[in-house]
């Protein structure tokens, strides 16, 4: 069974589904108002990021456009993105919608549909990405986190300047 079809969830209390939705809405915030040390803050020590296509994650391949390997890797890629990128300036928007949340253990399992919008100066709005997050949350003190974060695009197609995260 694919990863990205339905699954019964488990019920969670619904301070546990606001904290892990705050959670998501705080990345998305910091992706779109470019503050890349904030969303770095948003993973654990041993997190692991990826971003790769349906057809990869499906078929259980190793290829990530981006992927990123414990915390220092995450920390190294906020820094590259925010301090050596050029590129045209922009707004980014993040739409995270369809949020599912499963307890599994101590941790949660959670999924949710992405779309990514980009508008720059010259150009109309237009959609640069949209996929499905599969996420394992993990409570770390009173902070929940990303321990990890497979970003899953529907399409094999980039824009040539994939610079921030998904």
């Amino acid at each position: 069974m694919s990863t990205l079809t339905y699954q019964r969830m488990q019920a969670v209390s619904a301070d546990i589904r606001f904290g892990i939705m705050d959670l998501y809405a705080a990345y998305s915030a910091a992706l779109d108002e470019g503050r890349y040390k904030d969303w770095a803050d948003c993973f654990t020590t041993h997190a692991e990021y990826r971003l790769t296509t349906k057809e990869n994650h499906e078929r259980g391949l190793p290829i990530a456009i981006i992927y990123c390997d414990g915390k220092g890797m995450i920390d190294d890629r906020a820094f590259t993105t925010s301090e050596t990128t050029i590129s045209q300036p922009r707004a980014l928007r993040h739409i995270v919608s369809g949020i599912s949340v499963r307890a599994d253990g101590d941790d949660y399992r959670v999924a949710a549909d992405f779309l990514i919008l980009q508008t720059m100066l010259d150009r109309m709005t237009e959609v640069v990405m949209s996929g499905r997050y599969i996420d394992r949350v993990v409570v770390d003190g009173h902070r929940f986190l990303f321990e990890s974060r497979v970003c899953v695009t529907d399409t094999l197609l980039y824009p040539t300047s994939i610079a921030a995260p998904a």
